[in-house]
């Protein structure tokens, strides 16, 4: 039978100012895919716009679906999940299986497993952090959490996509401190990474210097590990001003986009940089699209959409957070808002040169239907906590 008054309960609790901020965003997403693809000379690409509408509403019921169900039934399936996203990211790196475009193999049935592995980690991590198991928090429950972050984030890796990698890495950092584990050897490892992304720069910087001999060059950039194109992407960021017309060439069109735009932009569909296609097609409606953005609504749009991120997903998920009753709640804000917040870091500070190219779509504004599904789906994760988080016990089988 319809239960009018606990819908209407449930309903009472739902974060509208999260809800509105999320339809906000991909109503904007939607926008701009469409101003950027209006460039491109493929009819079926001038229309991708309105797939990304097709996913952003169909997102929407996901989000909605994932709310109404409370975290603490569906997190116990989080094992599964994690289960069946590793034997996707293998199909994926079979030949004949998964599709490959532009040199990755990143595509299973037009589907990036990628995506929707990044909220499976941090489904499984809060579900067996936040069970109260004493040794989830020693040493042996911190090996055994970036075991289970490693398998996943070597296989994306090997597509390759070191951009989704890399965002697994704060995201699983923070989600530990928040369950307090083992906070010496964190710290360690966190003044580790440091250590070894300064190794990395320093390496790549010595070995491009204009008067650094070849032979000493080629073992300088042996000794970093770092893929050809991965080597380019940290010279670019090193030494801008060298490679303006190939491989800078993208991130430079990109910042006279952003500067161009003055303080209230061209107008909406009046950007010249990639109309004009400076900024290449192939990247002004995923990867760059904040260019686009930027130029047309100028410094006071590209504001309000830092605003919207932070007043109105950010700052909402860490309070829903820290009202949730139970531990489980309180990781997967911590995870979600986490996450969410490297893709804007990363995506707008590429675009403006403040970090190296990664590739990471700025979320439900890049175009990309697995991406916006997952962004409503941790969207979802979110409400769901909002609304079951604060009940007086939780349902967990210890």
């Amino acid at each position: 039978m319809f239960d009018r008054k606990r819908l209407w309960d449930l309903l009472r609790r739902v974060n509208w100012v999260l809800l509105g901020a999320t339809l906000l965003l991909a109503v904007a997403g939607v926008a701009f895919v469409k101003s950027a693809c209006e460039s491109r000379e493929e009819a079926v690409v001038q229309v991708a716009w309105k797939g990304q509408a097709e996913f952003a509403i169909l997102g929407v019921f996901l989000m909605a679906g994932l709310a109404l169900w409370d975290y603490r039934r569906w997190a116990r399936l989080a094992p599964w999940a994690y289960g069946g996203i590793l034997v996707a990211l293998v199909l994926v790196l079979i030949p004949g299986i998964g599709e490959e475009i532009m040199g990755a193999r990143r595509w299973l049935f037009g589907l990036q497993p990628s995506e929707p592995a990044k909220l499976a980690i941090i489904v499984l991590l809060a579900w067996l952090l936040g069970k109260g198991k004493a040794w989830m928090r020693t040493v042996r429950g911190l090996v055994a959490c970036l075991l289970l972050t490693a398998v996943p984030a070597l296989l994306i890796l090997a597509e390759p996509d070191l951009g989704t990698a890399l965002v697994l890495g704060p995201t699983v950092l923070a989600m530990l401190f928040a369950a307090r584990v083992s906070p010496r050897l964190l710290c360690a490892g966190l003044v580790a990474l440091v250590v070894a992304v300064g190794y990395e720069m320093t390496m790549v910087k010595v070995a491009m210097a204009e008067d650094t001999p070849p032979e000493r060059r080629e073992l300088l950039l042996a000794c970093t590990g770092l893929r050809e194109h991965q080597v380019e992407r940290l010279e670019t960021f090193l030494y801008p001003e060298r490679d303006r017309l190939g491989n800078g060439y993208n991130v430079y069109q990109s910042e006279i986009a952003v500067g161009s735009g003055g303080v209230w932009g061209k107008g909406y569909g009046r950007g010249v940089q990639h109309r004009l296609q400076y900024l290449p097609p192939s990247v002004s409606m995923n990867d760059f699209i904040f260019p686009v953005m930027a130029e047309e609504t100028g410094f006071a749009g590209a504001i309000a959409l830092l605003a919207v991120y932070l007043l109105g997903i950010f700052v909402p998920g860490l309070i829903i957070g820290m009202r949730c009753h139970d531990d489980v709640g309180r990781l997967l804000c911590v995870g979600v808002v986490t996450l969410l917040f490297c893709h804007v870091f990363i995506n707008i500070g590429m675009t403006v040169r403040i970090v190296p190219i990664t590739g990471l779509p700025l979320p439900f504004i890049s175009q990309g239907g697995t991406f916006m599904l997952v962004m409503m789906m941790a969207m979802g994760v979110l409400q769901s906590v909002a609304i079951h988080g604060r009940a007086a016990q939780a349902v967990f089988r210890h």
